[in-house]
């Protein structure tokens, strides 16, 4: 009886012939990959462009009812608005999660910025230009316009409302120029548009040119002071003009305050209640306006010999704010009747007066008297007679 010996059987042979079979099936395979996504490419352009025809994807605002828009539907996602004028000014507005800012650095004047975005949500094409006059706008609004860049918070496209690709994107560009002759609205220029446009903001009466100013210091926020009585570590008054009138006021605990002369002696007689009540207005104080017409000759005049008042905020986390005040000079004449009496002479305006804030000399501040009434009294008014 023979022994049967079973031996492996041994595929070296057909390595070659299975290395083949493999490669034509990863060709295969590679193969119908790129047909899926060449037939997938397709597939999403022809839903794009049914979609587009059907209104059903979007990526901008509608239009008006001339097919041109210049307003922004959401001005919620509204996060930057870039201007600029011919003559180099240019301003930038940012939205951050503390308010808006100008060129990144100093608070919006919120209000401003509000009729601002009002605009630009409400702003409509009032009618076209008149072909024989384009020409003649268009050259005007080369020299006298406002660029105008919007850039929102925005998707690439939509498909039935949903977004794709949200980012910040520059969403519109216009140029928005002068008034119109009767001062009712204005010429506006869409970006990459040669015809013009007269716009407008339904129920407003007049021309929206001062909406959009390229010059930074209209943006300012006016807020010098904005501390609450409760933030209030302490409030120290320097009178240059008599100094036996300067007087400290530093928290005691967390509800009451204490007041000391120059000399550091405290008083212990004085109307609580006219020391709440001006402390309680460093929540708001405000300047009027910045003086940029002035030249540095006349800077220097105003900072030499005219200082009177100093006041040092302090808060609670130790920041200081401080306001030097100066004496605003101007030239009068006296009269008699309709008729000059004497030369002109310096004199002291009483409504207004020059503000230093934080040590910036680059930022002249005019302030109104009335308006720092309280902060401005001596020691001798807080003290009970």
């Amino acid at each position: 009886m023979s022994t049967s010996v079973f031996k492996p059987i041994s595929f070296e042979k057909n390595d070659v012939f299975l290395q083949t079979v493999k490669k034509l099936g990863m060709k295969k395979i590679k193969k119908n990959t790129i047909y899926l996504i060449i037939a997938g490419i397709l597939v999403l352009a022809s839903l794009f462009v049914v979609l587009q025809k059907n209104n059903l994807l979007s990526s901008k605002d509608e239009l008006g009812p001339i097919g041109v828009s210049f307003a922004i539907k959401d001005t919620n996602n509204v996060v930057k608005i870039f201007m600029a004028d011919m003559r180099g000014n240019k301003v930038l507005l940012s939205r951050t999660e503390k308010g808006w800012l100008v060129n990144d650095t100093i608070p919006a004047l919120k209000v401003n910025v509000d009729n601002l975005l009002g605009t630009l949500k409400s702003l409509i094409v009032r009618q076209t230009v008149a072909k024989t006059a384009q020409d003649h706008i268009n050259k005007m609004l080369s020299t006298q316009a406002v660029k105008v860049e919007i850039y929102q918070i925005a998707p690439k496209f939509k498909i039935f409302g949903i977004p794709f690709f949200t980012k910040e994107r520059l969403t519109k560009t216009y140029y928005m120029g002068p008034a119109t002759m009767d001062n009712m609205s204005n010429f506006a220029l869409l970006e990459g548009m040669d015809e013009p446009y007269v716009v407008s903001v339904p129920g407003f009466r007049g021309f929206v040119t001062p909406q959009f100013s390229p010059y930074e210091t209209d943006w300012y926020s006016h807020t010098l002071f904005q501390t609450k009585l409760t933030r209030i570590e302490s409030v120290q008054f320097i009178d240059l003009d008599n100094p036996a009138e300067s007087f400290l006021i530093k928290k005691e605990g967390s509800r009451f305050f204490s007041m000391y002369d120059n000399q550091n002696m405290q008083i212990t007689h004085y109307d609580t209640t006219k020391v709440i009540d001006m402390l309680s207005e460093f929540r708001e104080r405000n300047y009027l306006s910045i003086s940029t017409a002035l030249t540095k000759n006349e800077k220097d005049s105003v900072f030499r010999n005219n200082l009177f008042k100093i006041i040092i905020l302090t808060d609670v986390d130790g920041k200081k704010s401080e306001l030097r005040f100066y004496r605003l000079l101007q030239l009068v004449q006296e009269m008699q009747g309709d008729e000059n009496i004497g030369d002109p002479m310096m004199a002291i305006n009483r409504d207004h007066c020059y503000g230093i804030f934080n040590e910036d000399y680059s930022k002249l501040y005019k302030l109104q008297y009335y308006y720092f009434e309280r902060q401005l009294q001596p020691l001798s008014y807080f003290i009970k007679k």
